[in-house]
């Protein structure tokens, strides 16, 4: 999107138009989206074609559902990207390739999910869990009834409903890990901060979705073909 928006727009590799493109398609919220669409609508030829776009084809404020930060919406360029040499190979060689690629990629990320100690995945799930502790440490909260805390912070409050999980940030509800504001909310209450984070980014759905191992392909002198096939 964003290298489309550069040919077609024609701006320059530098152009702070670019950085505020960035930042307005990974804000969370309406509000922060809208302050720096502003600023692009200072060039109204290239506002005018990230509208065309339709906003929540690349917004996260503007999304429909929770894809984005849970997984990939672009697999097929990321796995091309990795055979680009082995796409030049014969039909055969390269369907070789990425049997060889998935058993390599299966076997690594099996034994990382055996060795890994915490309750979160280390890089999606445990890391920023542990940023945003660090963080809500020194945020003040405030009980509005049973189910609803609203959360002080000095850079944007949030209010937190532990009935819908849902903060007004939106973090909670779109990565399905829970925000600062969450995290500050589960301290005040005493309440185990990774039961509401989502099941997958537990180790137990990191080493589930491994488990399974990928043969490769025997010689064709070897294949056991059915009768049934044959004809």
């Amino acid at each position: 999107m964003k290298g489309n928006m550069k040919r077609t727009c024609k701006l320059k590799k530098r152009d702070p138009i670019l950085m505020h493109f960035e930042q307005a398609a990974k804000s969370y919220s309406i509000t922060e989206f809208d302050c720096h669409f502003r600023k692009i609508k200072r060039k109204e030829h290239v506002a005018q074609y990230l509208e065309e776009a339709r906003l929540h084809k690349w917004s996260r404020a503007h999304m429909d559902g929770r894809r984005y930060n849970v997984m990939t919406t672009n697999i097929a360029e990321s796995i091309n990207s990795v055979l680009r040499f082995a796409r030049t190979l014969p039909v055969v060689h390269l369907i070789g390739e990425i049997m060889n690629l998935l058993v390599k990629w299966f076997t690594e990320r099996r034994e990382l999910a055996l060795k890994c100690t915490t309750t979160l995945c280390p890089n999606f799930g445990e890391k920023k869990l542990r940023n945003r502790l660090e963080d809500a440490a020194r945020m003040n909260v405030v009980k509005v009834n049973n189910a609803q805390f609203n959360v002080l912070d000095s850079h944007m409050d949030g209010l937190v409903d532990l009935t819908n999980n849902t903060c007004s940030c939106r973090k909670f509800q779109l990565e399905q890990l829970p925000c600062k504001h969450v995290v500050a909310v589960c301290r005040f209450l005493k309440v185990n901060v990774y039961s509401k984070a989502s099941r997958y980014y537990t180790r137990k759905t990191w080493m589930d979705a491994y488990s399974d191992s990928i043969y490769p392909i025997q010689p064709h002198g070897m294949w056991d073909i059915p009768e049934d096939v044959r004809s």
